[in-house]
């Protein structure tokens, strides 16, 4: 679990930072969806990311909050799904992710949450591919409960597009 925890803090601090020129390269743009990628030493890493189309509750003062599809070639990773939600997430508490009918606990450690199991990854790939919206719904170490709300529409796309960039 750190290796994935380091890699979040690299993408969120990087895009927070206003660095991504430098780093991380845009791909392709695909409605809500953009496709990025950036190398680090022998190790490609793309991913498939996006913005909430909402944010509750509105006062809540917290950094962006992002959804990612992550792919890492050095370490054959495909289909890594997780979220930051701008602050750091309640301890032993997980953050849902709501799509239709389907819901996804995701582990939490500080500001970010993934699936715990690669079956998860799976299913839940197949559920934003199909789906309109997702929903993820977490409590802050302070306790305050937030929503926020995802278009899925360009998932598809940019979810390819990340993927093929890392089979270079």
């Amino acid at each position: 679990m750190s290796i994935k925890k380091s890699i979040l803090y690299l993408f969120v601090s990087l895009l927070i930072a206003g660095q991504t020129s430098a780093a991380i390269q845009i791909k392709g743009k695909f409605k809500n969806w953009e496709s990025h990628f950036t190398k680090q030493g022998d190790d490609l890493i793309c991913f498939a990311i996006s913005m909430p189309m909402t944010m509750e509750p509105k006062n809540l003062n917290r950094a962006e909050a992002r959804i990612f599809v992550t792919f890492r070639t050095k370490d054959n990773i495909r289909d890594e799904v997780s979220v930051t939600g701008g602050y750091p997430y309640k301890k032993n508490i997980p953050v849902d992710v709501n799509i239709g009918s389907n819901n996804f606990k995701f582990s939490s450690s500080e500001k970010f949450a993934w699936l715990p199991g690669k079956n998860d990854e799976i299913k839940i790939v197949r559920q934003m591919k199909k789906g309109n919206q997702a929903k993820v719904i977490g409590i802050s170490a302070r306790g305050n409960k937030t929503t926020d709300t995802y278009s899925l529409l360009g998932f598809t796309d940019a979810y390819n597009s990340a993927k093929n960039q890392c089979k270079k």
